[in-house]
């Protein structure tokens, strides 16, 4: 009650502030202000989004108080927020140089060197910010700080500082969010696993450590000590959502989705319905078999965002489930249309093409996805089984030649060269091939007639299958 009636008096004061500023500037009388006000009514225009006001304030004052150095820094920052980094940065500089132990202008200088890229400078200054500024804006400047190493990708460093915040203020939510990040963007889970646990042992109530707790077991593949670690955020806050998004998640990963499924309605009882949550009941539903009640949640999905991709990919993956090639070939479209970088679209795409034989459709696609991801392995593969089921076995073989060298050996390469070789009356160059990788991948001839189911009624096959190893 006392702060609300300080803001009260706060508000008041300010008003009878600008009714003097207003009432001058009409009436063309002379008025006090003192310097202090003068920088109120600045920061009050600024808070508005009235730059144009702020600046006339700002002439006015140094009129008035042409030594300040304060009405320099607000000069200063002006020139920034109009994008007039050029003449702010010397301007700082020059200020500093009067006043070495400002952090308001070092914290200036930073925010200004980080929108310029120039990180390491930024980090400088920011530091100087941290050892000079209040103790309640600490805890922003360590996330600042940690932030422009993970913009140069110092990613140790940013660990060492957010370590630091936490050490300060383990309360700190964003350094443990951004600590979860930095071990992500490193690969090592296992190390932030042990990270956080170290940090719920000496703080079991923290809800955000028990989430990237659950989040670093998850990246792991141990879903249910995950689930575990989300219901422990849970019980500490029971209405923070992303633990039971998360935990939906595991859940899935589990192939549990009846109950991935209780957890995404539970979720919409605490936050507004999204796009992205019936999208995610609906592939639950796609994979329990409820085909219908799946599109039904893509549909809703649409409602709310008739833009999001996922949900027409959703709505294409049932339309091919019922063998309705139109209706996929129509959402597929509109996903990639959506987010036409997507390779992952592009891949869907291609396949009904190549399914309802439009092969030179498909290769068009898978083309395109190659354009975008030259490396990536799954489409040369896919592209591959294009050529070969139109019977261009040649192409395929070319195609297979431009497959990146640390790809070569994949079993499945293997098999789509072999089909190429075998289809081509090249069998024993076909089964030369096909021996030479039996070696590293003795359960090749099992996949190889996953992929040529005809092979199977080969007698040189037959005998190899003989000789190979039981399959599992």
């Amino acid at each position: 009650m006392h702060d609300e009636e300080l803001n009260d008096q706060d508000a008041r004061e300010m008003a009878g502030i600008v009714d003097r500023y207003e009432s001058m500037l009409q009436s063309n009388a002379p008025v006090f202000f003192d310097l202090m006000e003068l920088e109120s009514l600045i920061e009050h225009f600024l808070q508005q989004g009235r730059h144009r006001k702020a600046q006339h304030v700002l002439k006015f004052a140094s009129g008035l108080y042409p030594e300040s150095l304060s009405l320099q820094l607000r000069e200063a920052q002006l020139m920034a927020g109009s994008g007039n980094l050029k003449h702010a940065i010397p301007r700082l500089r020059n200020l500093l140089a009067f006043e070495p132990t400002n952090d308001e202008i070092h914290l200036t200088l930073a925010t200004l060197y980080s929108q310029l890229e120039k990180h390491n400078e930024a980090i400088h200054h920011y530091r100087q910010a941290l050892d000079l500024g209040d103790v309640a804006f600490r805890g922003d400047l360590y996330i600042d700080i940690a932030l422009e190493y993970e913009n140069i990708g110092h990613w140790e460093r940013a660990v060492e500082v957010l370590n630091e915040a936490l050490q300060e203020n383990p309360a700190n939510e964003t350094a443990l969010h951004e600590l979860g990040f930095c071990f992500e963007s490193m690969g090592r889970s296992k190390e932030a696993i042990t990270a956080f646990e170290g940090f719920v042992d000496q703080h079991p109530y923290s809800c955000p450590g028990w989430y990237n707790l659950g989040n670093a077991l998850q990246r792991c593949g141990r879903f249910e000590r995950a689930i575990d670690a989300y219901e422990y955020a849970l019980v500490i806050d029971e209405h923070f959502s992303p633990a039971l998004l998360q935990k939906a998640a595991a859940l899935t990963m589990m192939e549990d989705y009846d109950q991935a499924l209780e957890c995404y309605r539970e979720s919409m009882l605490m936050d507004a319905p999204q796009a992205n949550i019936y999208t995610l009941m609906g592939e639950c539903k796609e994979r329990l078999g409820a085909v219908g009640e799946a599109e039904e949640y893509y549909h809703y999905a649409l409602e709310l965002d008739g833009d999001f991709a996922d949900a027409h990919v959703g709505l294409g993956v049932c339309a091919e489930m019922r063998q309705d090639w139109t209706g996929s070939l129509k959402h597929f479209e509109k996903a990639m249309e959506l987010e036409p970088m997507n390779v992952e679209y592009h891949i869907l795409l291609g396949g009904i093409l190549k399914k309802i034989g439009m092969h030179d459709e498909a290769g068009l696609i898978y083309a395109n996805a190659l354009r975008l991801e030259p490396e990536n392995l799954e489409v040369y593969l896919e592209a591959c089984e294009n050529l070969q089921q139109d019977a261009r076995f040649e192409e395929a073989l070319d195609l297979i030649g431009s497959i990146p060298e640390a790809s070569v050996s994949d079993p499945l390469v293997v098999c789509r060269t072999f089909i190429s070789l075998y289809s081509l009356g090249r069998t024993k160059q076909a089964y030369a091939l096909l021996d030479g990788a039996l070696d590293r991948t003795p359960d090749l001839c099992y996949t190889l007639a996953g992929v040529f189911p005809g092979i199977e009624q080969d007698a040189e096959f037959s005998l190899r299958v003989l000789n190979a190893p039981k399959k599992p």
